[in-house]
């Protein structure tokens, strides 16, 4: 009969794509200290039994590429600040690989550069403080049922910093993430956990969530990177408070049934705040939204609940398309140069006549989509977007001007758009939604913005 445990040991090996089956050198039983000047000449392993300690100050010269180092026992690289820890090793080394060790791992003050994946880590416990990664393909890669502690850490220049998958959980703090060509920190696959006071700076995505991510996302500094925050998938996580989103192409994005709640954030001088999309609909509340190109962006049946934000000097504060409907409700909106436009495909009028549930669920089966949320998406729409009991600051002046059935230059609706054709669609025509907002608030709702500190 099987044994489970080497059962799972088998799972394991699969996982880890650079693990092989050549020989490795064992360590002995008990505990080995390296220190001074180290050179690793191949693949090591460190057993059930053994313990590995470096002392500060160790440098520790890989020969080989293939030299990684398998920890099923015990780890423990102790760095200081004057003394870091130096692994010199050659591009796409396959770093450190712990694999259902027996203790927790410790990393101290380590520093690692150019490695295929400085950290890979399969049923482990480990603690990673003041540590650099830099250069590499993964800095530190939680490939399933792994539990990790990371704090005060630099990851710059990497393909991807920190990923968690199938079910690791991670806190993070107080850590950098620089300049990643793709995502500074991804998760999947039914993975949790915190990150928290971090700061995310020029990386293609800072943070990639695929599926639910059930935590938070909390008093961190996001400047200048393309995409702060992607999320696909989550449902109703993660909690995204008291961050700082500044000088992004796309702040947050929320994409197919993801619907977190987002919250006392400020989103300044970004390209698009925050973008809802294919059934995205956050609850936005308490958020500060100014001199953004476009706040709040809702595509293809996005319907968000948008309530005591602040939207101030954006070019565009809402825009809604192709069925987009969301719930605008005690919202402060000064001095933005155009406050809601309806896109030509915001037409009530086309789903009543035609539909596109159906249409979208046919496309699904086509591709084969197992995606079971696609059921919920919505197949009642009215021919309005809702912004009534809404603070429109020294604006209100031209609403009343207007009148409440009025044509503010406010808005972009119907009344500017008209009729529309859609190609593939007949020769039909179909009405564009309306934007009502009158009654309107005579005074600033006081509790809008956000009431925490990022």
């Amino acid at each position: 009969m099987w044994n489970p445990r080497l059962l799972n040991l088998l799972a394991a090996l699969l996982l880890l794509p650079s693990l092989g089956w050549a020989a490795l050198q064992p360590l002995p039983p008990g505990e080995t200290r390296w220190s001074g000047e180290v050179r690793l000449e191949q693949a090591l392993e460190v057993p059930p039994g053994a313990t590995l300690r470096v002392a500060a100050g160790t440098r520790i010269r890989v020969a080989d590429p293939a030299a990684r180092l398998l920890v099923r026992g015990g780890l423990e690289i102790a760095g200081s600040a004057a003394r870091p820890v130096v692994f010199v090793a050659p591009q796409d080394w396959l770093g450190l690989e712990l694999l259902e060790p027996e203790a927790p791992v410790v990393i101290r003050h380590a520093r690692f550069s150019g490695a295929k994946s400085a950290v890979q880590a399969l049923g482990a416990r480990l603690r990673v403080e003041h540590s650099e990664f830099r250069g590499g393909g993964h800095g530190i890669e939680l490939v399933r049922d792994s539990l990790a502690d990371v704090t005060d850490c630099l990851f710059e220049g990497n393909e991807v910093g920190l990923e968690a998958q199938m079910k690791s959980r991670i806190q993070l703090q107080r850590s950098r993430f620089r300049k990643h060509v793709g995502s500074a920190f991804l998760a999947g696959h039914g993975s949790s956990g915190a990150i928290e006071d971090c700061r995310f700076e020029d990386n293609r995505q800072a943070i990639g969530l695929k599926g639910r991510f059930e935590g938070r996302i909390a008093g961190n500094r996001f400047t200048d990177n393309h995409t702060a925050i992607f999320c696909n998938q989550t449902q109703r996580s993660p909690l995204i408070r008291a961050n700082h989103f500044e000088g992004g192409e796309i702040a947050l994005a929320n994409l197919s049934f993801s619907f977190p709640l987002v919250e006392d954030n400020r989103f300044l001088r970004n390209g698009t705040a925050l973008r809802n999309d294919q059934f995205g609909s956050a609850q936005v509340r308490r958020n500060l939204f100014a001199d953004n190109g476009t706040a709040l962006w809702n595509n293809r049946k996005s319907d968000p609940l948008v309530e005591n934000n602040i939207f101030k000097n954006n070019e565009r504060a809402l825009f809604c398309d192709y069925s987009s409907y969301p719930r605008v409700r005690r919202n402060n909106f000064s001095g933005n140069r155009l406050a809601v436009e309806l896109g030509r495909f915001q037409s009530a009028d086309f789903e009543k006549r035609m539909g596109s549930k159906g249409f979208a669920l046919d496309q699904a089966q086509e591709r084969r989509s197992q995606n079971p949320l696609l059921a919920r998406a919505p197949t009642e729409f009215t021919d309005l977007v809702d912004v009534r009991d809404n603070w429109w600051g020294a604006d209100t002046e031209r609403l009343v001007a207007a009148g409440e059935e009025g044509v503010p230059d406010l808005f972009i609706d119907r009344h500017q758009l008209g009729r529309v054709r859609y190609e593939g669609w007949g020769e039909d025509s179909y009405l564009v939604d309306r934007v009502v907002f009158a009654p309107w608030l005579e005074q600033a709702v006081a509790d809008a913005g956000p009431q925490e500190a990022p």
